[in-house]
């Protein structure tokens, strides 16, 4: 900085000093920004008023040293896509230390960053189901929240209505938890139009099964998109790495973080649920969202849910299917376990199907006929 313009700066640092002018008019006229001139000025009254301390700034000293500026230089052209912490990831292995905002300024100074490299914003369309019901978007989120164990809550939201409808903490996210909430959900309200979910394995087949799985391509799914068929729920799943489409849902879980989590009292699961059912009954009655201007008992109506058909048994529907060969003792083995059926139901060769609920029984069934229920053998 030349001896004019120092002079021009402690001119105005010595007028706002004084009160002869305002912090901002200060900041335009310097082009600096507010905290740097609050920072010079405490920098000259530390120092008498002495205008020689704004000769040397030891910040920017540091920061314009040619080597750094080179070296920054030869990794970005290196590699343009590089970004500012992988550039000081590689510094440091030099035994250069610098700050990725330093590292961005000085590309920004060398004119390394172009127009093109800049993300194009993402405008978004406003969307909103048109009945309650019609649309229920469905996810997890954790935490270390219950004394500092890891947990999860699987839960359902209305996008009409932004009603939490269905919830379960749970230890694993697995598929049967998360069917357990799609049957709380149904056998409460009735049958959606369409379940709106993630990428996850428990609702996509994301992997391709091994080459000894008889299966064919286009109509093998998994259990919860095969039980929402059952009901003719539609199962649609977000495109991938746009996580943003159940922004509803995302949005309502940062609103559970922040008033229902610092608020836990329960050392267990069960007791976890409890306190969350009865702040959901309070969510539900007198929330008032911010984008729909109500609160979600206002907006139950009209409604979309379908009455389910008497004919439908949810647990059958709602259980994990097996496929099991009867041997010559008329028995089935599950999980190294032999299981006896009646001696009047001769099966030998026949295929069953078992519907597990995983924490107690096993019934089951040939060709959609009910034989026997068993409880499972630990």
């Amino acid at each position: 900085m030349n001896r004019e313009n120092i002079e021009e700066r402690f001119l105005h640092l010595n007028l706002y000093g004084k009160g002869l002018i305002s912090l901002s008019s200060t900041a335009r006229n310097l082009d600096l920004s507010l905290r740097q001139v609050q920072r010079l000025v405490r920098r000259l009254k530390n120092n008498d008023w002495n205008p020689k301390v704004l000769l040397f700034n030891k910040k920017d000293v540091w920061n314009r040293r040619e080597d750094l500026r080179d070296s920054i230089a030869i990794l970005h052209n290196e590699k343009p896509q590089r970004s500012n912490p992988a550039i000081q990831y590689l510094l440091h292995e030099q035994g250069i230390r610098v700050s990725p905002s330093t590292i961005r300024r000085i590309r920004i100074e060398k004119n390394l960053y172009h127009h093109e490299d800049k993300v194009e914003k993402r405008y978004f369309k406003k969307f909103e189901a048109k009945r309650f019901g019609d649309l229920c978007q469905m996810d997890t989120t954790e935490g270390c929240w219950l004394e500092g164990r890891k947990v999860k809550l699987v839960m359902i939201l209305d996008d009409y209505s932004r009603a939490i409808l269905g919830f379960l903490w749970v230890k694993h996210d697995t598929a049967w938890n998360n069917m357990l909430v799609l049957k709380q959900v149904i056998e409460k309200y009735g049958v959606p139009s369409v379940i709106y979910t993630d990428n996850d394995s428990k609702f996509r087949i994301i992997r391709r099964p091994s080459r000894h799985f008889e299966y064919k391509k286009d109509c093998y799914e998994t259990e919860i998109k095969r039980a929402l068929k059952e009901l003719d729920i539609a199962l649609i799943n977000h495109p991938p790495y746009q996580a943003f489409c159940k922004g509803k849902v995302e949005r309502s879980f940062r609103f559970i973080q922040s008033r229902f989590v610092p608020e836990i009292k329960a050392t267990n699961l069960e007791e976890l649920n409890e306190e969350f059912s009865k702040w959901v009954e309070w969510y539900n009655a007198n929330h008032v969202n911010r984008m729909t201007g109500c609160k979600p008992k206002e907006r139950l109506e009209p409604n979309g849910f379908k009455p389910l058909s008497r004919e439908k048994d949810l647990d059958y529907i709602f259980s994990l299917r097996k496929k099991r060969v009867i041997d010559k003792y008329n028995s089935f083995s599950f999980n190294s376990k032999r299981y006896f059926l009646e001696s009047k139901d001769l099966l030998w060769g026949c295929k069953v199907t078992l519907a597990l609920n995983p924490t107690h029984r096993i019934k089951v069934y040939h060709e959609d006929k009910f034989l026997k229920e068993f409880k499972i053998i630990k």
